[in-house]
């Protein structure tokens, strides 16, 4: 039998994304209309801040729906939740957002590559030790990071290649560095259906 549930939270899913768009669309095309009136100069400063914010909130929600992770804010610090149909894509994903929060990826080409092999005594500190050498490896290499590719995993083993290319300021548009990955508030679980979840705080 069809899976009527997983189907109902897809289309959900799609509809909220649409629902956002639609209402994205809206706010820009008011704006546009009130320019061409002198009751666009009328409205004060506090309410096109309002206008401004709701709009930079549907752009979040709607990247935020279609990515397989999202941003956490924790203090001084940030993090990723991350999800995954497997082990092996939750790995590439916490990869990809780890990529993403340092810098701009479509600045960053693959013009070289580095293959990481990791062991772990369990998942969670195969997932931090996988991030971790990540960074070292941007870091001491002075390298951005484009995409990863997962050959083979387990919950105590990784093997695989990262793509990027050497650090070059006046092309590529850098974000913020990342200097470790932290164990506080860490969760790296398999759920009923067989699907990944994590969360990681990193130390800005």
């Amino acid at each position: 039998m069809p899976n009527q549930a997983g189907n109902a939270k897809g289309f959900n899913s799609i509809r909220g994304v649409t629902d956002s768009v639609i209402e994205y669309i809206d706010v820009m095309m008011r704006l546009r209309s009130l320019r061409k009136h002198e009751q666009f100069w009328e409205l004060t400063g506090q309410d096109f801040r309002g206008m401004m914010l709701r709009v930079r909130s549907k752009i979040v929600m709607m990247e935020n729906s279609m990515k397989p992770y999202e941003y956490v804010e924790h203090t001084a610090d940030m993090g990723l939740r991350v999800r995954g149909k497997s082990l092996s894509e939750l790995l590439t994903n916490a990869a990809q957002g780890l990529f993403e929060t340092i810098a701009v990826v479509a600045t960053v080409d693959e013009t070289e590559s580095i293959e990481v092999h990791l062991t772990a005594e369990s998942v969670e500190d195969l997932f931090v030790a996988w991030l971790d050498e990540l960074i070292f490896q941007h870091e001491t290499k002075e390298i951005f990071f484009k995409r990863a590719a997962v050959q083979q995993c387990s919950e105590t083993e990784i093997l695989a290649t990262v793509y990027g290319e050497p650090a070059n300021f006046d092309k590529h548009e850098v974000y913020t560095e990342i200097k470790s990955v932290t164990y506080h508030q860490l969760e790296v679980v398999q759920k009923p259906d067989g699907s990944w979840f994590a969360q990681v705080i990193f130390d800005l």
